[in-house]
């Protein structure tokens, strides 16, 4: 499964890699990258690593119910529309806005999963993507979350990014009386055993449901050398109240990490946004793809990588593939019938 041109190292180096794109190992893959690669990262890597933090900023600001500094990520003369409401025109007014809704309805969060971002030229870019706005675990606010798509338009101003425009579509909520296993049948092609080596590493992922049939648990382990460097265990499940597939992980050496999937109906393509700890207390995230090609073949790549405050370049794509059964015994001759004795009912018979 190497590619012509691959290298003992970088080959490696992705193996480990896919343990972030599964959510797992995060830290302990990441630690290795981040040593192996270089530092700096390309403009656009740098452009994009702004955008990011920009959203992060709006996250902590509106779970803050801060509306002054959600209105200071926009433009003077922002827009946000939305399929139900008058447009907003302005930071004064977007800044009223929310001052409003805060006021109304507090203690609302709010989960943001970009899928897409398309840089336009070196000073413009546009963001796609799903948001999910919930109530407190024990509010009475207006109970229940709010899903939708948006677009986002951004632009730099005097060196720094800034929110032109969102435009937020509604999501409908259906099948609300699911339970959680019918749920995850959506990721029951993970059940199975998957794995992906070389001649310096193998990576050995196996799922299987939970006994309570609520979640999906996943166990992995890393082997080089003959000797396994990394184990360790994810239990992925449903969140009724962000209305989206979550995983916790934890591995072997402290590390753990937790993801929110998501994906278009009809689509194989999964995007897990993730967020983890190393065992040194530095913090990591990424944005992982995964891409089903058929029953037994995925694909995994990553972007939008950070450890600690510093951007990681993303990573090619990794085929994993399901591991086959162990083959069957061979037949054994098949052996003369013994011959009749003057007692045998078979003689007598004939």
């Amino acid at each position: 499964m190497i590619e012509k041109g691959d290298s003992p190292m970088s080959r490696s180096t992705r193996l480990l890699i896919l343990l972030a794109f599964l959510g797992i190992g995060f830290g302990f893959a990441n630690a290795r990258v981040f040593a192996e690669e270089p530092p700096a990262s390309p403009a656009g890597e740098a452009d994009r690593a702004a955008i990011h933090a920009l959203l992060a900023e709006f996250v902590k600001a509106y779970d803050a119910g801060d509306a002054h500094a959600i209105a200071a990520l926009f433009t003077s003369a922002a827009r946000i529309e939305a399929e139900d409401a008058d447009p907003i025109v302005g930071r004064a007014a977007i800044e009223k806005r929310f001052a409003e809704r805060f006021e109304a309805e507090p203690g609302r969060t709010i989960v943001v999963e970009p899928t897409s971002l398309r840089m336009l030229g070196a000073d413009a870019a546009i963001e796609e993507g799903l948001a999910v706005v919930a109530s407190p675990p024990d509010g009475d606010h207006h109970a229940g979350s709010v899903r939708f798509r948006y677009t986002a338009a951004y632009v730099r101003e005097d060196g720094r990014w800034l929110q032109d425009s969102i435009h937020d579509f509604p999501m409908p909520d259906l099948d609300a009386e699911k339970s959680p296993r019918e749920r995850l049948a959506d990721l029951e092609w993970l059940i199975g055993e998957w794995i992906d080596q070389d001649d310096d590493a193998e990576v050995e992922t196996t799922c299987e449901w939970a006994d309570d049939g609520a979640f999906l648990i996943r166990k992995f382990r890393v082997k080089a050398a003959g000797s396994i460097g990394l184990s360790g265990v994810q239990r992925v499940g449903w969140d009724p109240r962000l209305k989206q597939f979550r995983s916790w992980t934890f591995d072997s050496e402290g590390g753990f990490s937790e993801g929110l999937w998501s994906h278009e109906d009809g689509d194989d393509r999964w995007i897990i946004k993730t967020t983890g700890v190393l065992k040194d207390g530095r913090t990591a995230s990424a944005t992982n793809i995964v891409s089903r090609r058929g029953r037994d073949v995925v694909r995994w790549s990553s972007v939008e990588r950070t450890l600690g405050s510093s951007a990681l370049p993303g990573v090619e794509e990794v085929t994993l593939v399901r591991r086959p059964p162990p083959p069957r015994a061979a037949a054994s001759p098949s052996t003369p019938a013994p011959t009749s004795t003057p007692g045998d009912p078979a003689r007598s018979r004939r």
